[in-house]
């Protein structure tokens, strides 16, 4: 420290505070390399399966749709036969088509959602008066299924969570 004319204290910059770190910039410990792009395409459908996903989501969609608004405006089931059928033809193409995406698929959450979703479809068959609160549960677990974030879709029973380094190897 020097003392300037007045008492006025003031330090000198020394040579380390001089320079510019960004300058240097020292490379932070463990960072991960973006992935690859066969391992993007590792962990992503291929075009035709994720059209043929795409198709099947939006056909469930809409027949479902025909068929709860039937259930709540009280039509008669023998007018809504088909679309029961369809609903379950488009339902049982989705549970392929996400099996064969990701063969863990059955012990993750994703797939216990699945699961759930199938068994309250099949309880409306034993409980046909409870078909209106029925449906209401199937379509928030079908919801909450297909939006809830990844972390939690992926997580299974048998692995648990899923690490980092897998979801950009194994999707």
């Amino acid at each position: 420290m020097s003392t300037a004319s007045g008492g006025a204290q003031f330090s000198l910059p020394m040579p380390e505070d001089l320079m510019d770190n960004s300058m240097h910039p020292v490379p932070p410990q463990n960072t991960k390399m973006p992935p690859t792009k066969q391992q993007n395409e590792a962990t992503r459908p291929s075009g035709t399966m994720r059209w043929l996903s795409i198709t099947a989501r939006t056909s469930h969609i809409a027949v479902t749709a025909v068929l709860f608004g039937g259930f709540i405006l009280y039509v008669p089931f023998s007018r809504l036969t088909q679309w029961h059928f369809l609903t379950i033809a488009t339902g049982g193409l989705l549970l392929v088509l996400e099996w064969l995406h990701d063969r863990r698929w059955l012990h993750r959450a994703k797939g216990l959602l699945g699961l759930l979703h199938l068994s309250l479809c099949l309880l409306i068959h034993s409980l046909p008066n409870l078909a209106v609160p029925l449906l209401w549960a199937i379509l928030i677990s079908g919801c909450v299924g297909s939006h809830m974030p990844r972390r939690y879709r992926h997580w299974s029973f048998l692995e648990g969570w899923e690490q980092e380094n897998s979801m950009r190897s194994k999707g």
